[in-house]
């Protein structure tokens, strides 16, 4: 459960604000973790559910004369220039058996990678010739949109890429260099629909589907399952309980808002895990998931009136609260050790 950027290690020379030792230093630059809105993940299902799931799509549609009730559960979706698919809700579709392993596998997942405990009801949609999404941002359903995908390898069709803006596009002018042109590949991150791999990506972001172009068979379209990763709250696993757990946590939280509410104003979410030993002590943090934003525009000030630039810089002061912060929390001693996922929500 460990982050690409590596565990923060909370040692007295790590946390120093003022350390001429160059280990140290090593260690102070693992605390800005890097903003980042798109992961994706292959095999997110184990190959035996994945293909089950499959299989339940293409025995619907295998032959076209039959006329089943599982087959008039679709919802054709047209929305002039903006959408054109056919959905239906996933937990009707497929066994209860295999909805709760795909349940299981997404919410696990949002759990150990996001910060995330829950997740929206899930769609499923299959996209024949001519379907698409146009850009769009989703803003109030989850901090992370996911699309899982049930498309067959080798498909015929062209398109179908989840296509989305690339975050410094939306700060253009900031990084403009006129030395430089800019294509398509400069302005899009896009990701094809390869079977059973999951993509997450910030839904803040401009993002939609390529045009599919092919078959109006079902089965030789794109068919993805997807949904939102949603409320962040605080959980942990290990051998605390949770009234030793609760109370210094909730204590340390106060004080870190109150110190976050002093901060220049920022929207996103950030999600760490602690790393609790037996005796108490918190001994590393993993950075989970970082969507952090400074706000464009707003007033930039450190706590000593000093202008902040550039917006990294007003992230930078935020992560310094949280993880001064947390290296001040200590839990009652215990068993063993435990793990405490916080997530902070900036609105």
């Amino acid at each position: 459960m460990r982050s690409s950027d590596g565990p923060v290690h909370l040692t007295d020379d790590a946390t120093a604000s003022n350390n001429d030792d160059g280990d140290a230093e090593e260690e102070e630059e693992d605390l800005w973790s890097k903003r980042e809105h798109l992961r994706v993940t292959p095999d997110l299902l184990p190959p035996e559910l994945a293909r089950r799931l499959r299989e339940t799509f293409d025995s619907r549609f295998r032959d076209p004369r039959q006329g089943g009730a599982e087959r008039f559960v679709w919802d054709y979706w047209n929305v002039p220039d903006q959408y054109n698919l056919l959905r239906t809700p996933a937990k009707r579709y497929f066994s209860d058996q295999d909805y709760r392993g795909l349940e299981d596998a997404l919410l696990g997942y949002g759990q150990r990678e996001l910060g995330c405990s829950r997740m929206t009801p899930l769609w499923l949609s299959c996209y024949v010739d001519g379907c698409y999404q146009g850009f769009h941002a989703d803003n109030p359903h989850g901090p992370w949109a996911f699309v899982l995908s049930l498309t067959e390898e080798g498909h015929a069709f062209e398109g179908g890429e989840t296509t989305i803006m690339k975050p410094r596009i939306l700060e253009y002018w900031r990084t403009y260099d006129p030395a430089k042109g800019c294509e398509s590949g400069d302005i899009f991150d896009k990701v094809s629909p390869d079977f059973n791999k999951l993509i997450v990506f910030d839904p803040r972001l401009p993002h939609g589907v390529s045009a599919v172009r092919g078959s109006q068979d079902p089965r030789e379209g794109r068919l993805v399952l997807h949904g939102w990763f949603a409320d962040p709250r605080p959980f942990f696993d290990g051998a605390l309980d949770a009234d030793a757990v609760q109370e210094p946590l909730a204590e340390c939280m106060e004080s870190i808002s109150a110190e976050l509410q002093q901060m220049p104003p920022a929207t996103g979410m950030l999600a760490i895990r602690l790393h609790v030993l037996k005796d108490g002590s918190v001994e590393s943090i993993d950075w989970l998931s970082d969507t952090l934003v400074p706000i464009p525009g707003a007033p930039v000030l450190a706590l000593d009136g000093a202008s902040v630039e550039p917006p990294e810089d007003a992230r930078q002061l935020i992560l310094e609260v949280i993880v001064e912060g947390i290296a001040n929390l200590s839990f009652p001693k215990s068993s063993g050790d435990t793990e405490v996922t916080l997530p902070f929500v900036f609105e």
